[in-house]
């Protein structure tokens, strides 16, 4: 679990490199303390359930399952170029907002389960 920890940690990290911030200007930007961020950031402390919730609602385009699993892409691809797709969909069970929100609430599950252990 040490080393999940230490993954998300790393990926935080790229992710506020991504956003040409630093450590204060991120936490600042999530209304949180530069401490309460490095501590994520090394590994110390799990990404927490509030931290993923400020991140969601600050940076919209990043991709929560990327930053907790390493599996996708860090952003989710800007509207302008979703659109320049050719979607049916029919062939899509759930529109994406539904399933960005099921993926956060498995998340947030999951994030519950493991604090508890």
């Amino acid at each position: 679990m040490e080393q999940r920890r230490i993954e998300q940690g790393i990926r935080l990290k790229k992710l506020i490199k991504a956003l040409n911030l630093n450590q204060s200007s991120f936490a600042e930007s999530l209304g949180m303390t530069q401490p309460n961020i490095n501590r994520m950031v090394s590994g110390g402390n799990n990404i927490s359930v509030e931290a993923l919730n400020r991140i969601t609602d600050t940076y919209k385009i990043v991709n929560l399952h990327w930053l907790l699993t390493g599996d996708g892409a860090m952003f989710f691809m800007e509207e302008s170029e979703e659109k320049s797709f050719q979607v049916n969909e029919d062939s899509i069970p759930y529109n994406r907002k539904e399933k960005i929100e099921e993926r956060v609430k498995a998340l947030e599950e999951r994030m519950k389960r493991l604090e508890k252990k």
